[in-house]
């Protein structure tokens, strides 16, 4: 019987069975992203889901993969670019590609997996050259 839990347990840790969908990043979001470089406020959507892949970030803990994409509203760069990432615990690490410039979106996750905030940052180079600034997003 303690066999058997121990499974279970490892399972629901490292492949997400018996998870609910509610404790994951999969589904629509609704991102709102103000640079502080130029003060302006774009907004967008995303369609992100979360794989089963996991590995160790070898200090205890694991990281789930995420791909998806993001729609921008307003966004004179692009208006829709692929996402990829990867959740650990509540920390998120997303990389939207605009064209061929990747921009960095690092942050954190309620406990609920319903919303998401954080910081963002362009390298040099390419239409949003050097912008950085804040994120929010919610699941809607």
């Amino acid at each position: 019987m303690i066999k058997m839990l121990g499974v279970l347990l490892l399972c629901e840790c490292l492949a997400g069975c018996g998870s609910s969908s509610a404790t994951n990043l999969t589904g629509n979001w609704q991102f709102t992203i103000k640079s502080s470089a130029t003060g302006n406020t774009y907004t967008g959507t995303a369609s992100i889901t979360q794989g089963g892949t996991v590995t160790s970030t070898g200090a205890g803990g694991l990281e789930r993969m995420v791909t998806g994409t993001m729609n921008f509203a307003n966004n004179p760069c692009a208006t829709t670019a692929p996402m990829s990432g990867t959740v650990s615990g509540s920390s998120v690490i997303l990389t939207v590609t605009e064209g061929v410039q990747p921009v960095s979106f690092t942050g954190s996750i309620n406990a609920a997996f319903t919303a998401m905030s954080g910081d963002y940052a362009f390298p040099l180079g390419g239409c949003n050259s050097g912008d950085f600034g804040s994120w929010a997003a919610s699941k809607s």
